[in-house]
């Protein structure tokens, strides 16, 4: 019974050491997917309209970091320092399916042809649009995710041609005997006849995109970047200049063509170019403003400077589903009276009509959720109303400006106190119990994608280590008891028989 009851205390100390070993002793995972795989994962998300529901990774609800942990595993609260490989988008992204893209407290997935996947709050839920529409700094390689190499891959119901760890733009390939035209998205022009096969030679698969005798919509290299300064230049083009030839820089082409009498198709060619860049080429009507007569409302008010104004005609107002660099800066201007609290995108959704509807009853005008030419001066007037709710956010519930590792736990017990408040509040302590849960939810996220330290990996191993010693001290100690118990035991038990001998004798 003794052997038995040691060799068990054995084998637990041996089942606990194994079990530990192999659940939480390999800092970085084997691959567990491709990059095809986990585009087409996020994409899939959005198109089944998934939820954002923060510290979730399962099917259907999910936050940015869940997202990409739910397929690729690895660890979550530090992809970009645990990565393969990462650069800077403001160097551009290279054309790899699946990246990973970060900014402070946020992480994201590039799906190729300048469009990223991420989901982002509880007001937006998964989004899908330009990579250049958020302000990503980082791409990465995710720790656990293949990436391909060389040769035919699928995706979107497209093929795309990989060479050198990147699909191929804007070019000719032939592959065993047949050309094949790659767009400027990387799109074949036909299904290949051998999806396993590769190029013939490296010099038929030369990227040719910057040698490209068009640009079109997809097009990247320097020559767009030229093309955006000059419109701007010519007062067509009004937005940043990124090098990229998107949807913005196609529609203000257009306009330039149809101020010059072309066929407005969006492509530019080597005899349009041309006539861009000349002195012949036609200049945006700017239209005369319209001065109103001032109403008593504002009649002494100081309005913003011209730079504020609105471009557009007296009719035009935003209103939700609207996309303006108007409204980047209206998003903006509410973040600075406390009235929106989030970053500003340009995009006017659910969340901005929000602000905007709480920023005309606190200044007396009709809260209709849309920014008129009234609203919008009035946002920018110097006599604005701040937020007062925003300013007893500040003073009662100010999230803690750093936060480690040991205190998540307390800030995860704030969020739950804070969630489950009664539910008799009054109106406007539930405005300050919802906004605090989400800056303590904010502090979190922050916490989770803070860039680690130089010393983060050897940290982590260390307390892993730490542990692993104590568990097996105690472990050490439990069966030293058992041991030391049973000896005491059996050496009682020698005593009583040898104390009966002695009296039978």
């Amino acid at each position: 019974m003794l052997k038995i009851k040691r060799a068990l205390a054995l084998f637990l100390i041996l089942a606990v050491i194994l079990t530990i070993s192999a659940v939480s002793g390999i800092p970085g995972a084997a691959a567990a997917g491709t990059g095809i795989g986990l585009s087409e994962h996020v994409l899939n998300a959005y198109y089944s309209g998934w939820s954002y529901v923060y510290g979730s990774a399962c099917e259907g609800a999910v936050d940015c970091s869940g997202l990409i942990y739910m397929y690729a595993g690895g660890d979550r609260c530090a992809m970009i320092d645990y990565c393969q490989d990462s650069g800077y988008v403001s160097d551009g992204v290279p054309n790899i399916h699946g990246l990973g893209l970060y900014q402070p407290g946020h992480v994201g997935v590039y799906v190729g042809n300048g469009m990223a996947v991420d989901a982002r709050s509880s007001d937006y839920g998964i989004c899908y649009e330009s990579v250049y529409s958020k302000n990503w700094t980082m791409w990465f390689k995710h720790e656990t995710i293949s990436y391909p190499d060389t040769g035919w891959e699928y995706f979107g119901g497209n093929y795309y041609y990989y060479e050198d760890g990147e699909y191929l733009t804007d070019t000719y390939i032939t592959v065993d005997g047949v050309d094949y035209y790659l767009d400027a998205s990387g799109v074949s022009s036909a299904e290949p006849g051998n999806p396993d096969s590769v190029a013939d030679s490296a010099s038929d698969t030369e990227d040719t995109s910057t040698d490209s005798e068009y640009i079109k919509l997809g097009s990247t290299d320097e020559r767009v970047s030229s093309i955006q300064e000059r419109l701007k230049e010519l007062g067509f083009f009004n937005d940043d200049i990124t090098g990229y030839y998107g949807a913005v820089t196609e529609a203000a082409y257009m306009a330039f063509q149809s101020a010059a009498g072309l066929y407005a198709d969006g492509i530019a060619g080597p005899e349009e170019l041309e006539l861009l860049f000349s002195d012949n080429a036609p200049v945006a009507e700017i239209e005369e403003e319209v001065t109103e007569p001032e109403t008593e409302e504002i009649e002494e008010e100081t309005i913003a400077t011209e730079e504020t104004e609105p471009a557009e005609d007296e009719e035009t107002s935003y209103s939700t589903g609207d996309y303006d660099d108007n409204i980047y800066d209206i998003q903006s201007e509410l973040a600075n009276l406390g009235y929106f609290n989030d970053d500003a995108t340009g995009y006017f959704g659910p969340m901005t009509e929000s602000a905007v509807t709480e920023f005309q009853t606190q200044n007396g005008l009709e809260p209709t959720g849309k920014v008129d030419k009234l609203t919008y001066a009035a946002i920018f007037s110097s006599t604005a109303l701040e937020n007062p709710d925003a300013k007893e956010d500040v003073e009662t519930l100010t999230p803690p400006a750093k936060a480690d590792k040991d205190d998540k736990n307390d800030t995860a017990n704030t969020v739950n106190q804070i969630v489950t408040a009664p539910a008799t509040t009054s109106a406007a302590s539930e405005k300050v119990t919802l906004k605090s849960a989400e800056l303590a939810a904010k502090a979190l996220e922050g916490v989770e994608f803070e860039s680690a330290s130089a010393d983060a990996p050897s940290s982590r191993s260390g307390s892993f280590t730490l542990w692993l010693i104590v568990m097996i001290a105690f472990m050490a100690g439990a069966f030293w008891f058992v041991y030391s118990n049973e000896k005491k035991k059996r050496k009682a038990r020698y005593e009583r028989i040898k104390a009966r001998a002695n009296r039978n004798w």
